[in-house]
């Protein structure tokens, strides 16, 4: 049997997504410190129904305990997985820890997620789609997603993936992002007459005018129940270079009903649009392929791909990208993936800092 994975307290939620995915795809046991709640425990109740389904009410009852917890997931099973994700923030984080055990098997998986898909602070639908899918694809894994209903804050929604893994994941090489060919904004909203999105993605267009770059608003729909919280939105921008992709978001405002509620203060659409502005410009002004967040979910399949992991002959191949800044959940993965797995996991550069990461076999 494997080691176990081991964590500690208060694990960073990049850190326990990617000891959930290394746990499934390899049957190593889980070792954690309980108690869990919120989109934590809802990702490990997750990764448990994807490996041995019989564990997962023992799961459950372990999480709850204060003290060490050693969970058995077994490893990740190929076929439809039918999840509920109440907790906001657990639909991505789910799509990113659950795809790549998944894309081991060489067979096709379907993920069908119910919960919050839209939440502040977290992955749009269009950050998925529109940013990590044709990422993904550059490992060999192609994800179909669709968005049935969309769901803010709480709000119970559907996102379906469908995954067609190839034979083995390729190796990914991303040194340079190359130049800049077109930025989009996505005013995504639940109602089509809405004119708040618009007015954000004219105001990020403003913004990135500032920094040389022209981009052009585009309004698209969101499947949404009428009378639901109406007015929600989502606004993405997507930068797409020669050799990379990102994406950056902000969601809008909830509109409540002032004869009820009184005067609620509401932040004007022309913020959000220059929050997502103010994140791509960061990101243009610094160097590096891909942004923290982004490599922090690319690190996942890297350290499975130069693992060796999956349908692959010969010796296993070395994964290397750059990212305009390190962070703690990026060393955090590498150091864990050096003690479970025969891997060199090297993240070269400061916490804050754009950085270098190669996975490589162990010699």
């Amino acid at each position: 049997m494997r080691p176990p994975v081991e964590l500690g307290e208060a694990t960073a939620p990049s850190l326990l997504d990617g000891a959930l995915a290394l746990a499934l795809a390899t049957g190593a046991p889980l070792r954690l410190v309980g108690p869990l709640n919120g989109a934590d425990a809802a990702l490990v109740m997750a990764a448990a129904r994807i490996g041995d389904a019989a564990t997962a009410e023992a799961t459950r009852a372990a999480l709850g305990r204060t003290g060490p917890v050693e969970l058995t997931l077994g490893h990740a099973r190929a076929g439809v997985h039918v999840l509920d994700l109440r907790e906001d923030g657990a639909v991505p984080r789910a799509i990113w820890a659950l795809a790549w055990p998944l894309a081991l098997l060489g067979r096709p998986s379907e993920l069908r997620l119910s919960g919050p898909n839209h939440c502040e602070g977290q992955a749009t639908f269009h950050d998925l789609r529109l940013g990590w899918v044709p990422l993904a694809a550059r490992f060999g894994l192609k994800v179909s997603l669709e968005l049935p209903l969309a769901g803010f804050d709480g709000e119970n929604g559907e996102v379906i993936a469908s995954l067609d893994p190839a034979p083995a994941l390729t190796p990914l090489q991303l040194v340079h992002r190359g130049i800049l060919r077109q930025v989009s904004l996505v005013a995504a909203t639940a109602q089509g007459r809405d004119d708040d999105p618009l007015r954000a993605a004219q105001a990020a267009a403003r913004k990135l005018r500032a920094h040389g770059v022209i981009a052009e608003p585009e309004r698209v729909p969101l499947p949404h129940p009428q009378g639901s919280r109406g007015g929600r939105w989502a606004l993405t921008a997507v930068a797409e270079f020669e050799d990379s992709i990102f994406t950056a978001s902000a969601l809008g405002a909830r509109r409540e009903r002032p004869e009820l509620l009184g005067p609620q203060p509401k932040s004007p659409p022309e913020e959000a649009g220059d929050r997502v502005a103010e994140r791509l410009g960061r990101f243009l002004a610094a160097g590096g392929a891909l942004d923290g967040r982004m490599a922090e979910r690319l690190l996942v399949p890297a350290i499975l791909c130069a693992a060796g992991l999956g349908a692959r002959a010969g010796t296993a191949p070395t994964c290397h990208f750059t990212t305009s800044n390190v962070t703690e959940g990026l060393v955090s993965l590498a150091t864990l993936a050096r003690r479970m797995l025969p891997v060199k996991a090297v993240v070269d550069g400061a916490v804050g800092e754009e950085g270098v990461v190669v996975v490589a076999p162990a010699a």
